[in-house]
């Protein structure tokens, strides 16, 4: 009888579980948050500093109280590659891993999206694979 009772108590539990969100804007931002948090005093002041380059800075500090702006700008700035894939002006034309633009880093006035940059997707098999290629 025990044994029924687990089952059903698993069952609920996942029936309502929700999905992980690991990543996407919560988990980036999250992360994003606890590193700001440990950065050296003079490297953050630099980081402050480039953020507020950004030219979505104003908007992302909108109605944020002063003291909390630098901290709330970094953390949103965290999903900058995100939120880059599907806005206009940003182009993927020519952008490979391979191409002369690759290495660029040119700041803000860069319109690539470097996707390669952001992440990786590769089937996961620990039997066959280990960073995408076999396993020898």
């Amino acid at each position: 009888m025990r044994n029924w009772i687990a089952i059903a108590a698993l069952c609920a539990v996942s029936l309502t579980a929700g999905p992980a969100s690991a990543w996407w804007d919560g988990g980036h931002m999250q992360i994003a948050a606890v590193a700001y948090d440990r950065l050296d005093p003079a490297v953050r002041a630099k980081v402050n500093a480039l953020i507020k380059l950004n030219p979505d800075y104003s908007k992302w500090v909108d109605g944020v109280a002063d003291a909390d702006r630098d901290r709330f700008a970094f953390v949103r700035a965290s999903t900058l590659a995100d939120d880059i894939k599907g806005e206009d002006g940003y182009t993927d034309s020519g952008d490979t891993p391979t191409s002369h633009s690759a290495a660029r880093n040119i700041g803000y006035a860069d319109k690539l999206r470097h996707k390669y940059w952001h992440y990786l997707d590769l089937p996961f098999s620990p039997a066959e694979q280990r960073c995408g290629r076999p396993i020898q």
